[in-house]
């Protein structure tokens, strides 16, 4: 599987897709300067919640469809040709847009951080280290749906599906049935770690949603959510590819 990961990096060397990883998380440092201009402690709060309320979903979106053109180009040949089973081909490009998913929270950390000392910010940055590596994993779950999207109908629908439960995450996170939605999750469990609601207001003092005991279950949920969406998406990929 390492080999297979590594094979993806290489494939993806220089394409827009890695450029685009670096990109969307800039963008949402520059929206976040723009917009919270001459406020204080908003600024670091503005980015993350540009980020995993909009920025974050599209550009996972995006970088599967691009991620799927690459292999559909050239007929699967890489596929078709190596001696190894394609469902572990496909899991090692899951692996492989999961790994750039978090060097994107990386990204938007290091960019949030260093702008809220200049800017200052409320958000803890303990709370924010804590974001990478939890929304990396609670966002997971959208890779093969986006690329079973991708394969399927292309990248426009892709996109309007990914906008519509991500607005659908977003009026769902702050009620008592956001773990009956997947895509309330990212929002319900970075909200005590950031101090930011889905709104992108902060939070206060006393505020329910502030409880960090939904960080565990919304882990879990997205994680289950991961794997089912994952093992169906392996199992259509290769029946389409018998036929």
């Amino acid at each position: 599987m390492t080999n297979i990961i590594r094979a993806e990096f290489l494939k993806s060397k220089r394409t827009m897709s890695s450029k685009l990883i670096f990109a969307f998380p800039i963008i949402s440092l520059v929206m976040a300067l723009v917009f919270t201009s001459g406020m204080t402690n908003a600024y670091a709060e503005s980015a993350w919640n540009w980020w995993y309320t909009l920025l974050l979903p599209g550009m996972i979106a995006i970088v599967s469809y691009l991620s799927l053109m690459r292999e559909k180009k050239n007929g699967y040949y890489n596929i078709k040709t190596l001696p190894i089973e394609k469902r572990y081909l496909m899991l090692g490009k899951i692996a492989h847009l999961g790994i750039l998913v978090l060097v994107s929270n990386v990204v938007l950390f290091a960019g949030a951080v260093l702008g809220g000392i200049f800017l200052t910010t409320s958000v803890p940055v303990i709370g924010a280290a804590i974001t990478v590596i939890a929304l990396t994993i609670v966002q997971l779950w959208q890779i093969p749906l986006f690329l079973f999207l991708s394969e399927k109908f292309g990248m426009v629908v892709e996109l309007i599906v990914c906008l519509f439960i991500t607005v659908l995450g977003i009026n769902v996170a702050p009620s008592g049935k956001w773990f009956l939605f997947v895509s309330a999750v990212p929002m319900r469990v970075v909200t005590p770690l950031l101090h930011v609601l889905p709104n992108g207001m902060r939070a206060q003092a006393g505020d329910p949603l502030l409880s960090a005991s939904v960080i565990l279950p919304g882990i879990l949920i997205s994680l289950a959510w991961f794997v089912i969406l994952t093992y169906l998406y392996l199992n259509w990929f290769e029946k389409r590819e018998v036929k």
